[in-house]
């Protein structure tokens, strides 16, 4: 599915079309279910992968947890975090922004927020990377294999760190979940560790590949710096574009419990579907000019680059929170950005599903 209505209605008919797809977070492979089942905890359908009614237990969980009120508490911390990050590459000459900023933003809110020190840095980002790559369709046996063994050593180092939380409460994200309760029941391990998990890859690499798409679009367009400068407010309608044009998320799977007609075509039971986000968001029946960022663009946030209904992205606010400290700060303190390798400045993630540069190159002035 392409077109912008066919799928919003997609994401919201939970009844016919399901995420229980066996794509995503619990892999459905003997072998790499043998490797969780002997070295940490088999992966557990809860968010992403779960439909009601289970979902609404994990989903009501979370929303306790992500609010707006803890993105508003955050947003001092992640400003401070934002502007150490530019002090450190503001004086070269040269910089691979992805490495330098947009890679590190996310990364350090999010582990933060799960208790990762920052000397854990690189084996975070290495769990997150590895993430994004097991929901690949066509992945083999052996690498899902390797990977087990890699998600492993991470379910028992939060293993550890959901005990210590539970015993001494710390206000972080993973102290309120591993507390949290609904209906009188909190979470067991197995619980926490697949949201968690799940976490991890929606708080660092989705946000990551929209920071290096939005600073590739001030590359191109360098009167989109230059009105963000003079009018703040303006940097929420280029997040919100940034999203919907660039969108981090391209693509993900449904399958028909039943028999569903979509747009006059009956797919059958048993079929998995393919909802395009990045196709929908350009679809020109819902957005005029729509490879084109406007920041005067009516219904700004109506994009689906975050889905829509039960499914919605639960870290929505935290990216945008992100996003916007980001662009205010880049934009107030540093201008005419470049590419500084021509056609050699970028390099694209090699994924299905992710979009965004893995790379880019590019050089600037200090204001």
């Amino acid at each position: 599915m392409t077109r912008y209505e066919d799928v919003r209605k997609a994401l919201l008919n939970v009844k016919a079309l399901r995420n229980d797809t066996g794509l995503t977070s619990t892999t459905k492979d003997p072998a790499a279910n043998a490797v969780f089942k002997e070295n940490g905890w088999l992966p557990l359908d809860t968010l992403v992968s779960n439909d009601p009614p289970d979902h609404r237990f994990y989903r009501a969980l979370v929303d306790k947890v992500f609010t707006s009120a803890r993105v508003a508490m955050l947003e001092p911390r992640i400003q401070e975090i934002v502007d150490g990050l530019i002090d450190q590459f503001e004086h070269r000459s040269e910089v691979n922004f992805v490495d330098v900023f947009a890679i590190k933003l996310p990364m350090t809110v999010i582990a933060e927020q799960l208790g990762i020190p920052s000397d854990h840095m690189d084996q975070f980002k290495r769990w997150s990377d590895v993430s994004i790559e097991s929901v690949n369709p066509v992945i083999s046996t052996e690498r899902s294999v390797e990977i087990a063994y890699i998600l492993t050593e991470m379910q028992r180092y939060l293993a550890a760190e959901i005990e210590r939380v539970r015993s001494t409460p710390t206000g972080t994200i993973l102290s309120d979940l591993a507390n949290a309760e609904v209906d009188g029941r909190r979470l067991d391990m197995r619980e926490l560790l697949s949201i968690i998990h799940q976490l991890l890859v929606a708080g660092n690499e989705t946000t990551t590949t929209t920071l290096a798409s939005g600073m590739r679009l001030l590359i191109e367009r360098p009167e989109l710096c230059d009105r963000i400068y003079s009018d703040k407010d303006q940097v929420v309608s280029f997040v919100e574009e940034t999203l919907r044009v660039l969108s981090p998320v391209q693509t993900l799977f449904r399958r028909a419990a039943e028999d569903v007609e979509i747009a006059g075509v009956v797919v059958p039971a048993g079929s998995l579907v393919e909802v395009r986000y990045g196709a929908a968001n350009r679809d020109p029946e819902r957005y005029a000019e729509p490879d084109e960022i406007h920041l005067n663009r009516e219904k700004v946030t109506s994009h689906l680059a975050f889905g829509a209904g039960i499914h919605m992205c639960i870290g929505n606010q935290l990216a945008r929170g992100e996003l916007k400290l980001a662009f205010l700060a880049l934009t107030a303190r540093l201008k005419s950005f470049a590419l500084t390798r021509g056609e050699d400045s970028y390099r694209w993630i090699s994924s299905y599903v992710a979009h965004g540069p893995a790379e880019l190159w590019m050089t600037f002035e200090k204001r």
